[in-house]
């Protein structure tokens, strides 16, 4: 037990530091530095890397097993791995390589050690101490938290250096204890206060995105709850068609907002993303089949016309166009091979197995994914949400694969 608690423990080390909050990074016209400067992510990055090297050593056969469950989740990361022949800046490429292999060391072993449902209660440490410490920062810190640049004057970044990346974690914070409000026993107060806060948070930093996404979520458990009671075929149809329309729908208020409720001290208007995704797809269909390498377009030559009309971009802004740059159409074949079929795990997930509205929550995972990539290049980088899809869609594939198992056995013993 006291074994099972320990490791409990550094599982929940490793996701601080993936989700941020062990250190706290004051707004980016301040400094782009945390408090202790530029060496405490080092330091963060090395402790995390000490304690995956041992768990590797105490579990590696489970690593190897449930490392190569998903077949187009490894083709990806091979990729990923081989663009560093072709990248067109391979400092930039190893830079953000190293990141990324930790990501999906930890990704491997929560899905080895952990059900899906211990995976959530292990984030809600992370996440619920993330929210607490943003929501802390700024009121006891002088000039921390608390945006200062005249476009965004007064708009909360918390423990993070902007307003985007506090919105961006509170959304998934606020999503995790809204399922888990509705579905624990203990401690549900608790996941409810949590929940206020990264909504707070959430208004506090402006994020039209992270508030449309909680709204989205928040509509779609009804109609999760009503499928349940009708027959499987039209289970699929009616999750499938509510999600393009609510997503679509979202998608739609995010992009207008400005236009629909007078949203002001925006730092981007979708019109400026809009411009600037013209010149990502001329770039695009210059390297199509491969790209440009991991994390290689922009800071190199390639990227010089781009930065000089759009000194703001330091990325495509769309998680989908920034995949196409990095892996060209061949990596983004393979996400999207994987993305279908985290979709169809995630919906099987809903119509056989939930019993309680946290079973929702892969499904819950892509809304954020999908809504938050239309505005954000959140996708295969060393960060929170690639963690989140990753170990969840590990968890689907092993639960699957022993699934599958457990009905051949059955089949061959009553055979």
């Amino acid at each position: 037990m006291k074994t099972k608690l320990a490791e409990r423990f550094w599982a929940v080390i490793l996701l601080l530091v993936t989700a941020g909050a062990l250190k706290i990074t004051p707004p980016q016209e301040i400094s782009p530095n945390p408090i202790g400067g530029a060496s405490v992510e080092l330091y963060l990055n090395i402790l995390s890397y000490i304690i995956l090297f041992c768990l590797m050593l105490s579990h590696w056969k489970g690593f190897l097993f449930v490392g190569t469950r998903s077949k187009s989740q490894l083709i990806l990361f091979t990729i990923v791995l081989f663009s560093v022949f072709w990248s067109v800046d391979v400092g930039s490429t190893l830079i953000y390589l190293r990141g990324l292999i930790r990501i999906y060391l930890v990704a491997i072993y929560l899905a080895m050690r952990y059900t899906l449902r211990e995976q959530m209660r292990l984030a809600a440490w992370a996440l619920g101490i993330a929210t607490v410490l943003s929501m802390i920062v700024p009121l006891t810190i002088p000039g921390f938290g608390i945006h200062t640049a005249p476009e965004l004057k007064g708009m909360w970044t918390g423990i993070y250096g902007h307003k985007n990346q506090l919105g961006y974690m509170m959304a998934w914070s606020a999503g995790l204890f809204l399922h888990l409000g509705l579905s624990a026993n203990r401690y549900r107060w608790l996941m409810w206060v949590l929940l206020g806060i990264s909504v707070q948070l959430i208004l506090l930093s402006r994020s039209t995105t992270s508030l449309m996404i909680l709204c989205t979520m928040g509509c779609l458990l009804p109609i999760y709850n009503f499928v349940k009671k009708t027959n499987y075929k039209l289970q699929i149809i009616l999750i499938t068609f509510a999600l393009m329309i609510l997503i679509g729908g979202a998608i739609l208020v995010v992009s207008n907002a400005e236009t629909i409720i007078g949203a002001s001290g925006k730092d981007m208007t979708f019109n400026g993303r809009t411009d600037l995704w013209e010149y990502v797809n001329i770039a695009i269909s210059e390297k199509p089949w491969l790209g440009y390498g991991y994390y290689a377009f922009w800071d190199s030559i390639f990227a010089i016309k781009v930065r000089s009309l759009y000194t703001w971009a330091s990325n495509a802004h769309n998680g989908f166009l920034e995949l196409l740059l990095d892996l060209g159409w061949v990596g983004f074949s393979c996400f999207l091979v994987g993305l279908v079929r985290f979709f169809v795990m995630a919906i099987n997930r809903i119509v056989t197995v939930a019993k309680r509205t946290e079973d929702y929550w892969p499904m819950q995972m892509l809304v954020i994914i999908l809504i938050l990539n239309f505005s954000e290049a959140r996708l295969l980088n060393p960060s929170w949400n690639w963690l989140m899809y990753l170990t969840t869609a590990l968890s689907l594939t092993v639960n699957s694969h022993m699934n599958k198992k457990q009905a051949w056995l059955k089949e061959v013993t009553n055979g």
